[in-house]
């Protein structure tokens, strides 16, 4: 039985609707293929709508480290001890799907803080990220909720449990982006790694317009990326792609200053933002004063947020 894992199964379940039809998970998976043909049937392959390619070769699971694939068309992981509950669906008659819940605990297992808190908000985002399409993402549903995930791993205690739990504390329901990811994540998780160590904030959050501003800003309301709704501040993420042409700019900004009249601090977000030091540390330094809280000062933690930044990028 091919048994499909890690990043791979993650981008399988990109397919909207796929847990509806594919049931309950399996109550007794038996996980583990021995050669290299037959993780790399194109019958099987094709049947489970899978590539197995050296750019986009297939991770799958095995018990022992004898059973490793070497191979750069597939990734063996190995999984020695007693399987989670829920851990595997029935894709196919030949192909185990490891569940999202799952991927979370087996990814989490060799993985920093920030990769598993990246991991966790694409499993509770409406997002895929899928490095074949243009925007490097496309939307589908959620594949599980924040409380759905938290409640899992309260009693589920095995390898990489304990640090799946952890990452799920700095996790917000509902990214719709790999950069709305990035951005939570940058605030929410602790100084320690880097973060700014606040509190969620909302996402996607609607703001209803008084009626003496909806003629200028042409809507009764408006929703916004990220907010801190009692600290009256707004993150907004633009996309180079979306936020080039006059009207858009027009619209942004109009919106933008609408907000501001009401009390509202906007920030708009770059991944080039992000990236140069110095914005990136007014941004932060403005944000971090709604709070009344500041970062640490200095060159070290600098370059501790400059790598985290990184590595959210690249997660």
């Amino acid at each position: 039985m091919l048994s499909v894992t890690d990043i791979s199964a993650l981008q399988r379940w990109g397919e909207p609707h796929l847990a509806l039809r594919l049931g309950l998970p399996v109550s007794d998976p038996s996980p583990g293929v021995t050669t290299l043909d037959e993780a790399t049937n194109e019958a099987v392959l094709a049947e489970a709508r899978l590539q197995a390619t050296a750019e986009r070769p297939l991770h799958i699971l095995v018990e022992r480290p004898e059973q490793r694939i070497r191979s750069t068309r597939v990734v063996s992981h190995v999984w020695s001890g007693p399987l989670p509950e829920g851990a595997f669906y029935q894709l196919t008659p030949s192909v185990l799907l490891a569940s999202p819940s799952f991927v979370l605990q087996q990814m989490s297992a060799r993985r920093s803080l920030a990769e598993c808190a990246v991991i966790a908000s694409e499993i509770c985002g409406t997002y895929a990220r899928d490095a074949t399409v243009s925007d490097g993402f496309f939307r589908r549903p959620q594949l599980g909720t924040l409380d759905a995930l938290r409640e899992h791993f309260v009693s589920e205690h095995g390898y990489g449990a304990k640090r799946a739990r952890e990452a799920l504390r700095f996790v917000v329901d509902g990214s719709r982006s790999p950069m709305e990811t990035v951005v939570v994540l940058l605030f929410t998780l602790p100084q320690s790694v880097g973060g700014c160590g606040l509190p969620a904030p909302r996402l996607n959050v609607r703001i209803n317009i008084p009626a003496d501003l909806q003629e200028a800003i042409d809507k009764p309301y408006v929703v916004v990326d990220l907010c801190w709704y009692d600290q009256r501040v707004i993150l907004e993420y633009d996309s180079y792609r979306w936020h080039t042409a006059p009207r858009a700019v027009d619209s942004d900004s109009t919106r933008n200053e609408g907000l501001r009249d009401l009390g509202w601090m906007v920030r708009s977000v770059t991944a080039g933002m992000l990236a140069n030091d110095a914005m990136r540390r007014h941004l932060v330094s403005k944000v971090m004063a709604r709070f009344g809280r500041e970062l640490p000062g200095g060159a070290e933690f600098d370059r501790l947020q400059g790598e985290l930044v990184r590595a959210l990028l690249r997660a």
